[in-house]
């Protein structure tokens, strides 16, 4: 007889962060296979917007058209930006030496923070 018990499957639930903001990205939904329409180097076609600004929504279907993608749909991310291939090689490096990748995560920030402050750490002082 085993003396090992049997382990219960861990409770995960999804975390939604920054859904309640109103600045984010729209990106572009193809209707052909309901994928995020991307290029051959697999950059998402997207365009820093506010929530429900038919102006940006106009502009990625109409560069979607333009390349190739004629119908689908603009689909907003609220709380994403774009980063650049310096600033996404940046943020690993920070990552990679313990600190926070961006400072724009405003929920990690203010995770930081209360950790460091537990820690009897000055922070943000």
């Amino acid at each position: 007889m085993s003396n090992r018990r049997k382990l219960k499957r861990p409770r995960i639930t999804r975390v939604h962060e920054n859904t309640n903001v109103d600045w984010g990205v729209y990106v572009f939904r193809c209707k052909s296979n309901g994928r995020i329409f991307r290029d051959e180097d697999n950059n998402v076609l997207n365009i820093p917007s506010r929530r429900f600004d038919m102006e940006k929504m106009k502009i990625i279907m109409d560069a979607a058209a333009h390349y190739g993608e004629p119908e689908g749909e603009a689909v907003f991310i609220p709380g994403a930006q774009r980063a650049t291939d310096s600033e996404y090689t940046n943020q690993i490096e920070r990552m990679k030496s313990g600190e926070l990748p961006t400072m724009n995560d405003f929920n990690a920030v203010r995770d930081a923070k209360i950790a460091g402050r537990e820690r009897g750490e000055k922070v943000g002082e």
